[in-house]
């Protein structure tokens, strides 16, 4: 079994357990693969969350502690890959880009390039729109939402077109939460149906495919899907979403057919935890989604070269995936 996105509270303040009991689960687990991707250091204070300013409010120091924990994770993710363990767990380490703006993205090239020699590959992610945090809380949507004209097409090309940007700098490896803009959308937003504008009149989202309503934000999609299919990137199914009670992971059906055909059908398993709960979560709804909503024939996940330091992704049939022992232990009673 594999996950390819992962965090801890050593490195993150919005993680919750210690890397060293985060991987020990996935060593518990029969993890096959498990991926070590604490986030990209962001270097300007308007995109610091809340729980990483000190309590004098102090910029510089916030930000380099950022830099600091990322450096020393980059050497505790060493120690972990180099170090046997019982199931043979296979560590890699990657990073996850939040792609806050261009700017960013450009800073996060350059970090991993400098640490080529460490870091495997990238999870590229989006977590802003219109620089907006979108999957901090909804308060903090709804701002986005606002910036983008309070329109929902607008909204969702913006979230598209800053994801191809982020795709163009980095090529990365893992594409993350591929429509992470859905954690907060409100099931009960009205929305006109030509033109996206929101209202208290029009049609209630939890009534339509959004990837499918706008031929503009499916363009923008496929655009996406086939450059990444160009220089051979794997899509997560992420099942962050499931346990935040969302009905499908990420990202959802509308847009897995629409990887299908337009990117080789190449999807990766992520559990995105935070903390050792988390670890593996959901993984037997992501199981029935694989199989009878997507119908895959395969998996892909990392593995590595001989050289231990560059990965590639490796195909897994389904009806073997269906039978890794990790089931086994997975649905044993607790």
């Amino acid at each position: 079994m594999h996950s390819h996105h992962s965090h801890s509270g050593d490195y993150i303040a919005h993680g919750v357990d210690p890397l060293e009991a985060v991987t020990a689960q996935a060593v518990k687990m029969k993890f096959h693969t498990y991926c070590l991707t604490e986030h990209m250091p962001r270097f300007e204070a308007k995109y610091l969350y809340p729980e990483e300013w000190n309590s004098k409010r102090d910029e510089s120091a916030a930000i380099a502690k950022l830099q600091q924990d990322f450096q020393n994770f980059l050497d505790h993710a060493q120690r972990i890959k180099n170090r046997p363990n019982p199931s043979n767990t296979k560590f890699l380490i990657g990073v996850e880009v939040e792609s806050c703006d261009l700017n960013h993205i450009e800073y996060a090239r350059r970090l991993v390039e400098e640490n080529r020699g460490v870091i495997q590959f990238s999870v590229g992610s989006v977590h802003h729109i219109n620089e907006i945090a979108i999957d901090f809380n909804q308060i903090e949507w709804d701002r986005a939402l606002a910036a983008s004209g309070n329109n929902l097409k607008t909204f969702l090309l913006a979230y598209f077109d800053l994801q191809y940007k982020m795709l163009r700098n980095l090529q990365p490896l893992v594409v993350g939460h591929f429509d992470l803009y859905k954690l907060f959308l409100p099931q009960d937003l009205r929305v006109d149906l030509e033109t996206g504008a929101c209202g208290t009149s029009g049609t209630p989202v939890s009534g339509i495919s959004l990837i499918n309503q706008w031929k503009e934000v499916q363009a923008a999609v496929v655009r996406n899907l086939q450059y990444i299919e160009k220089y051979g990137g794997a899509i997560e199914i992420n099942t962050s979403a499931l346990r935040k009670k969302l009905p499908e992971p990420y990202p959802g059906k509308d847009v897995g057919l629409l990887v299908k055909r337009h990117c080789g059908g190449r999807f990766v398993l992520s559990d995105d935890a935070h903390g050792v709960a988390q670890v593996g979560v959901c993984y037997d709804q992501a199981l029935n989604y694989i199989v009878h909503e997507l119908n895959l024939e395969k998996i892909y996940y990392l593995t590595e070269a001989a050289d231990r330091q560059s990965v590639r992704l490796e195909a897994v049939p389904i009806d073997q995936f269906e039978s890794d022992a990790f089931w086994r232990l997975y649905r044993a009673p607790k």
